[in-house]
């Protein structure tokens, strides 16, 4: 109780402060409105002039970015999917020779979910899963090509819509 007491002390006796160096014909209302109009102004102010200068987005698309790669080249995927012979197993998009049918479709590979039912389909788990399958899902029926990381990567930037079509 005697914490309570000289907490509201202390409280009324900064309102006072306040009060009393308030100029006359002012109400504390505003003198307290009067900073946060101001604070306001300058935060509308800094957002209208970033997003006119393309400095911040209005609305990002996060699902483009979780699919950019850097440094990935999609033309060498396509030509990493003929040299592999992936085309053997699996329908490939824009590949008129890869017309397979033991693996699964990869035409709209970028709206699945999953990369072979068992990992996410981003950009560093489809790379993973290209690198090594069996280590991911050891009943997988794709092999092991001995895939680097480079060419992972080019693979999976075709297959997570790159715009290279035959």
């Amino acid at each position: 109780m005697r914490v309570f007491t000289v907490i509201s002390v202390l409280l009324l006796s900064g309102l006072a402060m306040v009060w009393s160096a308030l100029p006359p014909q002012s109400s504390l209302a505003a003198a307290v409105s009067g900073p946060i109009r101001e604070a306001s102004r300058q935060v509308s102010d800094w957002a209208r002039i970033n997003i006119r200068q393309g400095l911040v987005e209005k609305t990002p698309d996060y699902e483009a970015a979780s699919r950019r790669f850097l440094d990935a080249d999609p033309q060498r995927g396509v030509a990493l999917i003929r040299l592999h012979g992936c085309g053997a197993c699996h329908r490939v998009p824009g590949l008129r020779d890869a017309q397979g049918t033991v693996g699964p479709d990869l035409h709209d590979f970028a709206r699945q979910s999953y990369v072979a039912g068992v990992l996410p389909n981003r950009p560093g788990d489809l790379t993973r899963w290209l690198m090594n399958p069996p280590a991911h899902s050891p009943e997988t029926a794709m092999p092991n090509l001995g895939l680097k990381r480079d060419e992972a990567r080019d693979i999976a930037a075709y297959l997570l819509g790159s715009e290279v079509r035959e």
